[in-house]
Protein backbone atom coordinates (compact mmCIF):
# COMPACT_ATOMS: atom_id res chain seq x y z
CA UNK A 1 0.00 0.00 0.00
CA UNK A 2 1.42 3.39 -0.96
CA UNK A 3 1.32 6.15 1.64
CA UNK A 4 0.34 9.68 0.50
CA UNK A 5 2.96 12.32 1.26
CA UNK A 6 0.45 14.45 3.18
CA UNK A 7 -0.69 11.62 5.47
CA UNK A 8 -0.85 12.39 9.17
CA UNK A 9 -0.94 9.94 12.07
CA UNK A 10 -3.60 9.63 14.75
CA UNK A 11 -3.97 7.19 17.63
CA UNK A 12 -6.51 4.96 19.32
CA UNK A 13 -6.15 4.41 23.07
CA UNK A 14 -7.10 1.64 25.48
CA UNK A 15 -6.33 1.54 29.20
CA UNK A 16 -5.76 -1.68 31.12
CA UNK A 17 -7.42 -4.09 28.65
CA UNK A 18 -8.52 -7.50 29.82
CA UNK A 19 -6.42 -10.29 28.32
CA UNK A 20 -8.51 -13.15 29.72
CA UNK A 21 -9.85 -14.08 26.27
CA UNK A 22 -6.52 -13.77 24.50
CA UNK A 23 -4.88 -17.11 23.65
CA UNK A 24 -1.11 -16.56 23.53
CA UNK A 25 -0.55 -19.63 21.37
CA UNK A 26 -2.79 -18.24 18.58
CA UNK A 27 -2.05 -15.45 16.12
CA UNK A 28 -4.13 -12.25 16.47
CA UNK A 29 -6.04 -13.01 13.27
CA UNK A 30 -7.08 -16.47 14.51
CA UNK A 31 -8.00 -15.71 18.10
CA UNK A 32 -10.88 -18.09 18.97
CA UNK A 33 -12.59 -15.49 21.23
CA UNK A 34 -11.84 -12.42 19.12
CA UNK A 35 -15.20 -10.78 19.89
CA UNK A 36 -14.26 -10.68 23.59
CA UNK A 37 -10.95 -8.85 23.01
CA UNK A 38 -10.80 -5.05 22.94
CA UNK A 39 -10.36 -4.14 19.24
CA UNK A 40 -7.65 -1.55 19.92
CA UNK A 41 -5.65 -4.06 21.96
CA UNK A 42 -6.13 -6.64 19.19
CA UNK A 43 -4.80 -4.07 16.71
CA UNK A 44 -1.75 -3.56 18.93
CA UNK A 45 -1.14 -7.30 19.08
CA UNK A 46 -1.47 -7.48 15.29
CA UNK A 47 1.30 -4.92 14.83
CA UNK A 48 3.43 -6.60 17.49
CA UNK A 49 2.95 -9.96 15.78
CA UNK A 50 4.17 -8.59 12.45
CA UNK A 51 7.23 -6.86 13.93
CA UNK A 52 8.32 -9.04 16.85
CA UNK A 53 7.08 -12.51 15.86
CA UNK A 54 7.49 -12.49 12.07
CA UNK A 55 10.32 -9.99 11.62
CA UNK A 56 12.39 -10.46 14.79
CA UNK A 57 11.59 -14.18 15.25
CA UNK A 58 10.34 -13.93 18.84
CA UNK A 59 8.34 -17.08 19.73
CA UNK A 60 4.58 -16.56 19.37
CA UNK A 61 3.76 -17.64 22.92
CA UNK A 62 6.29 -15.17 24.36
CA UNK A 63 4.61 -11.97 23.15
CA UNK A 64 1.69 -11.51 25.56
CA UNK A 65 2.97 -10.89 29.10
CA UNK A 66 1.79 -10.03 32.59
CA UNK A 67 2.24 -6.28 31.98
CA UNK A 68 -0.27 -6.06 29.12
CA UNK A 69 -3.47 -6.01 31.24
CA UNK A 70 -2.08 -3.34 33.60
CA UNK A 71 -0.74 -1.04 30.88
CA UNK A 72 -2.13 1.74 28.71
CA UNK A 73 -1.83 1.07 24.97
CA UNK A 74 -1.81 3.35 21.92
CA UNK A 75 -2.24 2.24 18.31
CA UNK A 76 -1.22 4.51 15.44
CA UNK A 77 -3.11 4.88 12.18
CA UNK A 78 -2.30 7.05 9.17
CA UNK A 79 -4.93 9.52 8.00
CA UNK A 80 -5.34 10.23 4.30
CA UNK A 81 -6.82 13.62 5.08
CA UNK A 82 -10.38 12.37 4.63
CA UNK A 83 -12.95 11.13 7.12
CA UNK A 84 -10.74 8.32 8.47
CA UNK A 85 -12.83 5.61 6.81
CA UNK A 86 -10.31 4.64 4.13
CA UNK A 87 -8.58 1.27 4.15
CA UNK A 88 -5.32 2.99 5.08
CA UNK A 89 -6.72 4.88 8.06
CA UNK A 90 -8.41 1.73 9.37
CA UNK A 91 -5.16 -0.22 9.35
CA UNK A 92 -3.12 -0.31 12.54
CA UNK A 93 0.43 0.67 11.60
CA UNK A 94 2.21 1.18 14.95
CA UNK A 95 1.82 0.66 18.67
CA UNK A 96 3.28 1.42 22.10
CA UNK A 97 2.39 0.72 25.71
CA UNK A 98 3.01 2.45 29.05
CA UNK A 99 3.66 0.10 31.98
CA UNK A 100 2.94 1.56 35.43
CA UNK A 101 4.98 1.20 38.58
CA UNK A 102 5.80 -0.98 40.44
CA UNK A 103 8.23 -2.52 37.98
CA UNK A 104 10.04 -5.84 38.14
CA UNK A 105 13.61 -5.62 39.49
CA UNK A 106 16.21 -4.38 37.01
CA UNK A 107 17.54 -7.16 34.76
CA UNK A 108 20.75 -8.91 35.78
CA UNK A 109 23.70 -7.78 33.62
CA UNK A 110 24.42 -10.47 31.04
CA UNK A 111 21.21 -12.36 31.80
CA UNK A 112 19.07 -14.03 29.14
CA UNK A 113 15.31 -13.93 29.66
CA UNK A 114 12.32 -15.50 27.98
CA UNK A 115 8.60 -15.04 28.63
CA UNK A 116 7.09 -18.27 29.94
CA UNK A 117 3.32 -18.24 30.57
CA UNK A 118 3.40 -14.47 30.54
CA UNK A 119 6.23 -14.12 33.08
CA UNK A 120 9.79 -13.04 32.27
CA UNK A 121 12.02 -15.93 33.40
CA UNK A 122 15.80 -16.16 33.66
CA UNK A 123 17.11 -18.79 31.24
CA UNK A 124 20.85 -18.24 31.74
CA UNK A 125 23.62 -15.69 31.37
CA UNK A 126 25.94 -14.48 28.68
CA UNK A 127 29.49 -14.07 29.99
CA UNK A 128 32.80 -13.19 28.41
CA UNK A 129 34.72 -16.26 27.28
CA UNK A 130 37.40 -17.31 29.74
CA UNK A 131 40.94 -16.44 28.69
CA UNK A 132 43.26 -19.38 28.12
CA UNK A 133 46.78 -18.76 29.38
CA UNK A 134 50.02 -19.96 27.76
CA UNK A 135 50.10 -23.00 30.06
CA UNK A 136 46.68 -24.07 28.85
CA UNK A 137 44.86 -23.14 32.04
CA UNK A 138 41.82 -20.88 32.13
CA UNK A 139 41.23 -17.99 34.53
CA UNK A 140 39.64 -18.95 37.83
CA UNK A 141 38.17 -15.49 38.49
CA UNK A 142 34.41 -14.95 37.91
CA UNK A 143 33.78 -13.89 34.33
CA UNK A 144 32.51 -10.31 34.06
CA UNK A 145 29.18 -9.58 32.35
CA UNK A 146 29.36 -8.33 28.78
CA UNK A 147 29.22 -4.66 27.83
CA UNK A 148 26.95 -3.37 25.09
CA UNK A 149 29.97 -3.22 22.78
CA UNK A 150 31.17 -6.79 23.46
CA UNK A 151 31.04 -8.82 20.20
CA UNK A 152 28.86 -11.92 20.32
CA UNK A 153 31.91 -13.96 19.27
CA UNK A 154 33.55 -13.16 22.62
CA UNK A 155 30.60 -14.44 24.67
CA UNK A 156 29.47 -17.83 25.87
CA UNK A 157 26.10 -18.85 27.28
CA UNK A 158 25.80 -20.42 30.72
CA UNK A 159 22.38 -21.98 31.49
CA UNK A 160 20.68 -20.79 34.67
CA UNK A 161 21.28 -22.89 37.75
CA UNK A 162 18.80 -23.57 40.53
CA UNK A 163 20.56 -20.89 42.60
CA UNK A 164 20.16 -18.32 39.79
CA UNK A 165 16.45 -19.03 39.49
CA UNK A 166 15.96 -18.85 43.26
CA UNK A 167 17.86 -15.57 43.49
CA UNK A 168 15.70 -14.07 40.75
CA UNK A 169 12.50 -15.19 42.51
CA UNK A 170 13.59 -13.91 45.91
CA UNK A 171 14.49 -10.57 44.36
CA UNK A 172 10.87 -9.78 43.42
CA UNK A 173 9.75 -6.53 44.98
CA UNK A 174 13.31 -5.34 45.62
CA UNK A 175 15.69 -3.56 43.32
CA UNK A 176 19.32 -2.56 43.01
CA UNK A 177 20.60 0.95 42.48
CA UNK A 178 21.98 1.71 39.02
CA UNK A 179 23.64 4.75 37.48
CA UNK A 180 20.37 6.63 36.92
CA UNK A 181 17.97 4.97 39.37
CA UNK A 182 18.29 4.70 43.14
CA UNK A 183 16.43 1.39 43.22
CA UNK A 184 13.47 2.97 45.05
CA UNK A 185 11.94 5.80 43.01
CA UNK A 186 8.76 4.82 41.12
CA UNK A 187 9.10 4.99 37.35
CA UNK A 188 6.97 4.35 34.29
CA UNK A 189 8.26 2.13 31.47
CA UNK A 190 7.58 2.48 27.76
CA UNK A 191 7.58 -0.73 25.77
CA UNK A 192 6.39 -2.81 22.82
CA UNK A 193 7.13 0.08 20.45
CA UNK A 194 6.63 -1.19 16.91
CA UNK A 195 5.91 0.20 13.44
CA UNK A 196 5.02 -1.86 10.38
CA UNK A 197 7.87 -2.00 7.83
CA UNK A 198 5.86 -0.26 5.09
CA UNK A 199 5.21 2.74 7.34
CA UNK A 200 8.74 3.32 8.60
CA UNK A 201 10.33 6.59 7.59
CA UNK A 202 7.31 8.65 8.64
CA UNK A 203 8.61 9.23 12.21
CA UNK A 204 5.75 7.15 13.62
CA UNK A 205 7.99 5.76 16.35
CA UNK A 206 8.86 9.27 17.47
CA UNK A 207 5.20 10.26 17.22
CA UNK A 208 4.13 7.33 19.42
CA UNK A 209 6.79 7.98 22.07
CA UNK A 210 5.99 11.71 22.18
CA UNK A 211 2.26 10.92 22.43
CA UNK A 212 2.85 8.82 25.53
CA UNK A 213 5.28 11.30 27.11
CA UNK A 214 2.74 14.11 26.62
CA UNK A 215 0.05 11.89 28.16
CA UNK A 216 2.23 11.10 31.18
CA UNK A 217 2.92 14.82 31.76
CA UNK A 218 -0.80 15.55 31.55
CA UNK A 219 -1.85 12.53 33.67
CA UNK A 220 0.97 11.99 36.21
CA UNK A 221 -1.36 10.49 38.84
CA UNK A 222 -3.41 8.33 36.47
CA UNK A 223 -2.06 5.00 37.70
CA UNK A 224 -2.30 6.04 41.36
CA UNK A 225 -6.00 6.65 40.76
CA UNK A 226 -6.72 3.49 38.77
CA UNK A 227 -4.30 0.84 40.04
CA UNK A 228 -4.10 -0.29 43.67
CA UNK A 229 -0.58 -1.66 43.19
CA UNK A 230 0.58 1.62 41.70
CA UNK A 231 -0.99 3.61 44.51
CA UNK A 232 0.80 1.43 47.06
CA UNK A 233 4.10 1.89 45.22
CA UNK A 234 3.86 5.67 45.57
CA UNK A 235 2.65 5.73 49.17
CA UNK A 236 6.07 6.92 50.39
CA UNK A 237 7.73 8.28 47.25
CA UNK A 238 5.56 9.98 44.65
CA UNK A 239 6.04 9.58 40.91
CA UNK A 240 8.28 12.42 39.76
CA UNK A 241 8.38 11.98 36.00
CA UNK A 242 11.01 9.23 35.68
CA UNK A 243 10.48 7.20 32.49
CA UNK A 244 12.43 4.11 31.43
CA UNK A 245 12.80 2.10 28.25
CA UNK A 246 14.41 -1.31 27.85
CA UNK A 247 15.86 -0.51 24.46
CA UNK A 248 16.96 -3.01 21.86
CA UNK A 249 20.60 -2.26 21.19
CA UNK A 250 20.01 -1.26 17.56
CA UNK A 251 17.51 1.42 18.69
CA UNK A 252 19.93 3.38 20.89
CA UNK A 253 20.16 6.27 18.45
CA UNK A 254 16.37 6.56 18.21
CA UNK A 255 15.91 6.90 21.98
CA UNK A 256 18.95 9.14 22.39
CA UNK A 257 17.44 11.62 19.93
CA UNK A 258 14.30 11.66 22.09
CA UNK A 259 16.29 12.58 25.19
CA UNK A 260 16.79 9.19 26.84
CA UNK A 261 20.17 8.45 28.44
CA UNK A 262 21.78 5.01 28.75
CA UNK A 263 21.98 3.71 32.32
CA UNK A 264 25.45 2.17 32.26
CA UNK A 265 24.93 0.58 35.68
CA UNK A 266 21.99 -1.46 34.42
CA UNK A 267 24.28 -3.29 32.01
CA UNK A 268 23.34 -5.30 28.94
CA UNK A 269 20.96 -8.26 28.96
CA UNK A 270 19.08 -10.40 26.42
CA UNK A 271 15.33 -10.78 25.92
CA UNK A 272 14.30 -13.55 23.51
CA UNK A 273 17.87 -13.52 22.19
CA UNK A 274 17.90 -9.76 21.53
CA UNK A 275 20.40 -7.56 23.45
CA UNK A 276 18.88 -4.70 25.48
CA UNK A 277 20.08 -1.76 27.58
CA UNK A 278 18.20 0.45 30.02
CA UNK A 279 17.63 4.15 29.34
CA UNK A 280 15.97 6.89 31.39
CA UNK A 281 14.35 10.27 30.79
CA UNK A 282 12.87 12.61 33.40
CA UNK A 283 9.76 14.60 32.56
CA UNK A 284 8.68 17.75 34.34
CA UNK A 285 5.33 16.61 35.76
CA UNK A 286 5.12 19.44 38.30
CA UNK A 287 4.95 22.27 35.77
CA UNK A 288 1.61 24.00 35.47
CA UNK A 289 0.71 25.97 32.34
Amino acid sequence: MSVPADSTPFTAFVARPSTDAYVRSSEPSTQPRKDEIDPTFLDAMTVRHRVFIIEQKVPLECELDEDDPRSCHWVAHMSDGGDNTSAMSQQAVGCIRVVPYPQSPHPIPGAAYSIIDGVNELKGRWVRKAKIHANGETSKLPLPPPASTTPQSELEFVPASADDTLAQTNGAGADRATSLHDGKEPYIKLGRIAVLPTFRGFRLGQYLVQTTLDWIKTNPTYFDEHDLEAAAATAKTKFNGLVCVHAQLHALGFYTRLGFVVDEGMGTWWEEGIPHVGMFLRLDVNKTD
